[in-house]
């Protein structure tokens, strides 16, 4: 009986060590909210109603460059789970909406998420809980300057004073005579851009005859157009949102004004473009920047990024496909930003931390995206935000069926 009982006791004690040592392995994949032994759950908040509702195949093509992942294995055996909410570009919907993807449904990561105003109201929220704010659709220089105070937080594009310099400078170099009139967002997206402009300008600054806001909600822009008009300008400067960039190409052809254009990157977008143009604009001539490569122009036709993009799209999210083909630049953005955070995942390790995430992302040395422009590569540091910080200018021409085309030279370290 003794013998019985302590042979017993051994299985008991085998029994408890392998119950201990499963719960240790489940715990060691539940240690990291959002991770299991099989996949990893990221979310995030996006316009896919509301005043922005035109960037909304951004979060559809991040979610096809995910799924063409999964269907590849993964990354380190792990499928990707991409939650999008809309917050129809309402920060006051952003917040809530953040909490559930954090508090309910325990997101590894906010991936992607939308608008400078959304993302400052979620801003302390994530780094208070140190959920990774990552790569998020604004290029406005608070994630950069504040990468200190707020480390879980990065951007991904380039940001919006920095893009600002460059076309300042170009007008100061190009058109020193200019009468500049300037149409901006009355935030900290559209002000974040303004400042970049008048400190390209320099000392021209003085010729910006006449600046205009208009709120994000607003559909008609007629009195701001007429009274850059007025004022004399004959350069327009745009930094709007899609619907209010459109509008004020469309009105200022409409009043008889046919200033040089320059229109900010965020709304420069061939299928933008040609809707304008579709509606009266006339739009050739328009200047903006690009980082990325074009699926519009017969010169990048080969570029191995466009050939992917194409593909990726065709297959992982055939809807998608007349926006590829009419040249939606924002597919192609999406697809660079889901690049981006499957490198840094899977920099991250096999078993990815959310620190190791943040690490990865602020340690990248000269990264090759397949879907950024040739000669531009990602950078990150401790103290540097921005994964890309060149840009090159581009030019339209021919109306409602017209391309970009990239002109100069690529313009480095545009802070």
């Amino acid at each position: 009986m003794r013998r019985k009982g302590r042979f017993m006791a051994v299985l008991a004690g085998l029994a408890l060590f392998a119950s201990v040592a499963a719960t240790a392995a489940f715990g060691a994949h539940r240690a990291t909210p959002g991770v299991t032994s099989t996949t990893i759950h990221i979310g995030g908040t996006f316009p896919l109603t509301g005043v922005a509702s035109l960037y909304k195949t951004i979060p559809a093509a991040e979610g096809a460059y995910f799924a063409y992942i999964n269907a590849h294995g993964g990354v380190n055996g792990r499928k990707i789970d991409y939650t999008v909410l809309d917050d129809a570009y309402d920060p006051s919907k952003t917040v809530p909406l953040t909490q559930q993807l954090v508090e309910q449904d325990g997101i590894f990561a906010d991936f992607g998420s939308l608008g400078t105003a959304p993302n400052l109201s979620i801003w302390n929220y994530l780094n208070t809980k140190k959920v990774p704010q990552v790569l998020i659709a604004t290029g406005d220089s608070y994630w950069g300057f504040s990468a200190k105070k707020y480390p879980w937080t990065i951007g991904y594009q380039p940001d919006y004073p920095g893009e600002g310099k460059v076309y300042g400078k170009y007008i100061a170099a190009n058109t020193p005579n200019a009468k500049i009139g300037v149409l901006y967002q009355n935030d900290a997206f559209g002000k974040n851009y303004f400042a970049g402009l008048r400190v390209g300008l320099g000392a021209k600054k003085t010729q910006i005859v006449s600046s205009q806001s208009y709120d994000p909600t607003q559909t008609s822009l007629v009195q701001q157009i007429l009274a850059l008009k007025a004022a004399g300008a004959d350069t327009f400067v745009i930094f709007a949102l899609p619907s209010q960039a459109i509008t004020a190409l469309v009105t200022a052809t409409k009043v008889g004004w046919s200033p040089t254009t320059f229109l900010g990157n965020v709304s420069a977008n061939p299928i933008f473009l040609r809707i304008a143009a579709q509606n009266g604009a006339n739009v050739d001539g328009v200047i903006s920047t690009a980082y990325l490569e074009d699926v519009t122009s017969s010169a990048q036709a080969n570029l191995a990024g466009v050939k992917l993009t194409k593909s990726i799209i065709g297959t992982y999210a055939p809807p998608l496909v007349p926006s590829v083909n009419a040249g939606d630049g924002n597919v192609i953005y999406g697809l660079s930003a889901a690049w981006t955070f499957v490198y840094a995942l899977q920099h991250a390790g096999k078993n990815p931390t959310r620190a190791g995430l943040m690490k990865a992302l602020k340690s990248m040395t000269n990264v090759k995206d397949p879907f950024t422009y040739p000669g531009i590569t990602l950078n990150t540091s401790a103290k540097d935000n921005f994964p890309i910080e060149q840009e090159i200018l581009e030019k339209w021409a021919g109306g409602a069926t017209g391309v970009f085309t990239t002109f100069g030279k690529l313009y480095n370290n545009v802070r």
